[in-house]
């Protein structure tokens, strides 16, 4: 992204503002930029949400599908992360501008969800080393406007929160490979427990 470049002056009204505890646009230090936050909103998605932050626009698709554990998680399910950044979200998206960044958030979101300890993946497993889900989070930068590692854990969050597992049942046939049957009752999902997901928060220091 590119670098913004501020002369002596507008630093020294922004520092002298910061310690009067007041910044250009009205809020105080720790007044966050106000909020707008849908779930639910992708129709063909498991989970999904919208987040508005200011002039920052996330948007966030789940879609689960069955898969193959991964050999060093048998007994696991998985979870991918895919950025894109939208052209039209700042000048410094045009061409191939996003993709450094896009590759920077989705390294951050997997190693802030590698641990057990913060997404318990196990549930989402149906066959030890056979079949399980696969969480693909598609992210969708929109419009950048600040805070957007913030607005990105959070709306990612949501969308977690709001992703409907379907219920599958395992029938054990004689001499043959287990069945697989997906209920097909909207209404007869499992939920992830997200309470421990991480949220990003970018914090600067201005003087001293």
């Amino acid at each position: 992204m590119s670098t913004l470049v501020l002369s002596e002056s507008e630093k020294t009204f922004i520092l002298h503002g910061v310690e009067q505890n007041f910044r250009v646009d009205g809020r105080t230090r720790s007044d966050v930029r106000p909020m707008v936050l849908e779930t639910d909103i992708v129709s063909h998605a498991s989970g999904s949400c919208r987040l508005r932050l200011a002039n920052t626009d996330i948007l966030v698709g789940i879609k689960a599908e069955l898969e193959k554990p991964l050999p060093q998680h048998p007994d696991r399910g998985r979870i991918e992360f895919s950025v894109d950044c939208s052209a039209n979200a700042t000048p410094a998206f045009e061409g191939r501008g996003g993709d450094d960044l896009a590759a920077d958030i989705s390294r951050i979101l997997a190693s802030s969800y590698e641990s057990p300890e913060v997404l318990n993946l196990a549930p989402l497993c149906i066959l030890p080393g056979k079949t399980c889900w696969i969480l693909y989070v598609d992210i969708l930068v929109l419009e950048v406007g600040g805070n957007l590692y913030d607005a990105v854990s959070m709306a990612v969050k949501s969308a977690l929160y709001s992703t409907k597992i379907p219920v599958v049942t395992v029938s054990a046939v004689d001499g043959g490979e287990p069945e697989l049957e997906l209920s097909s009752d909207p209404y007869n999902h499992s939920r992830l427990s997200i309470q421990a997901a991480p949220l990003l928060v970018t914090m600067v220091r201005i003087g001293n």
